[in-house]
C-alpha cells in the first residue's frame, strides 16, 4: 500500500475554511487539547482527526490521526453547551467550521459550540503523528443550519 501523506492546509478565506473544515469534521477533540494564548491571539486544538482526504488520495482503509489546529487573530473565545471544569478527558466530536464575520463557529455534535472572534481568517490545519486504523468510517445524520 502506499504511503498517503499527511495533511497541510491553510485557510484564509471563507472558500479555504469550508474545506479544513470536511477535513475536519468527526474529529475528536479532549476538553484538555484546547488552549487560547490571549496574547498572542491564537487558539489552539488538539485533535483525533477521521482522514476523510484518503478517499481523494485513492485508499480504502478507515484511519485516524492526530492533528493540529491554530486560529490566529482571535481575540476572544466564547463555549456553550459544555463547561471548561468537565472531565478533561471528555471529547467533543466536531461536525463543522463555519464563518460568519466577524465569527468562526466549531460545532460540535450534542449542541455545543465555539465561537472565536476574529480579525480575519487565517487557520492552519497540520497532521502530527503517524496514523492509526479504525474499524468504521464516521456515519451520523446531521442537518446544519446556515446562520
Amino acid at each position: 500500500m502506499k504511503k498517503i501523506m499527511p495533511l497541510k492546509v491553510m485557510a484564509h478565506d471563507r472558500e479555504d475554511l469550508e474545506v479544513l473544515s470536511v477535513f475536519m469534521q468527526d474529529a475528536l477533540i479532549p476538553l484538555n487539547g484546547m488552549d487560547f494564548d490571549k496574547k498572542e491571539g491564537i487558539f489552539k486544538i488538539c485533535a483525533s482527526r477521521y482522514r476523510w482526504d484518503l478517499n481523494l488520495q485513492g485508499a480504502k482503509d478507515f484511519e485516524r490521526i492526530h492533528a493540529g489546529v491554530t486560529f490566529h487573530d482571535v481575540q476572544s473565545v466564547a463555549f456553550r453547551g459544555f463547561s471548561r471544569s468537565e472531565n478533561q478527558a471528555h471529547s467533543l466530536e466536531l461536525l463543522a467550521i463555519q464563518y460568519e464575520a466577524p465569527y468562526i463557529y466549531l460545532t460540535f455534535a450534542a449542541n455545543a459550540e465555539i465561537r472565536l472572534t476574529v480579525k480575519e481568517i487565517h487557520v492552519r490545519l497540520k497532521d502530527v503523528d503517524d496514523a492509526w486504523p479504525v474499524m468504521h468510517q464516521p456515519v451520523h445524520q446531521v442537518a446544519l443550519q446556515n446562520r
